[in-house]
């Protein structure tokens, strides 16, 4: 019996081990095991479609993206490279995905009513409903995060919510690591004064420094 993996959820590492059993999971899915297989899908495909959902408004097009994914990923079998991180494999493929997805839909028509920008909103605030945060800080650190670029937003929710590397985000934006760093940076940097500015309760200053040390 393979062991499961855990979803995207905030300040949650992946350990070594768990990089082992990644690796064990992925090299079996690639020779074909249907157990793998439903591993993988059942405990990556929430996270796939919470990425997706951050670029489209259309909840049946993100699922029929995914499961073009994984019928294409299944077809590929051992042509596939080996990863000890599943889900960076995955982001990183549903992120090309839909770039192309995007690319192609602009060609014939606009994309606009379909498409939205990239948001970190909601999930920050979801956070913050879990940890019993009162509602006037909640649109504080909202609007917080509407200072930010798409682009800083996206990056927060890779590091924060997916654990991935700085390298591993890098390869997602095809950027080198440290321009990947310094995004990082300057949106942390420009968080800390929109909150400090805001004067909300130290507790909830110190939850968005732990970004910086994650």
């Amino acid at each position: 019996m393979i062991n499961k993996l855990h979803i995207c959820s905030p300040f949650l590492r992946i350990t070594v081990s768990e990089r082992k059993i990644n690796q064990l999971i992925w090299d079996e899915f690639r020779k074909g095991s249907n157990e793998a297989l439903e591993i993988i899908y059942q405990d990556n495909y929430p996270s796939l479609y919470h990425y997706g959902m951050k670029f489209y408004k259309d909840a049946d097009l993100v699922k029929d993206l995914i499961q073009e994914l994984f019928m294409e990923l299944i077809d590929s079998g051992t042509k596939l490279s080996r990863t000890d991180n599943i889900l960076f494999y995955l982001l990183r493929a549903f992120r090309n995905k839909v770039t192309r997805h995007l690319s192609e839909q602009s060609r014939f028509s606009s994309i606009s009513d379909g498409f939205k920008e990239f948001s970190l909103t909601e999930s920050i605030e979801t956070q913050l409903i879990k940890s019993e945060t009162d509602q006037l800080s909640r649109e504080q650190v909202t609007d917080a995060i509407k200072k930010l670029s798409p682009k800083q937003q996206e990056i927060i929710y890779l590091r924060f919510y997916c654990d991935l590397s700085y390298e591993e985000i890098s390869t997602l934006f095809e950027v080198n690591v440290q321009t990947g760093r310094n995004l990082m940076s300057r949106a942390i940097s420009t968080l800390k004064q929109e909150l400090i500015q805001k004067r909300l309760r130290e507790n909830l200053i110190l939850f968005f420094y732990r970004l910086e040390l994650h």
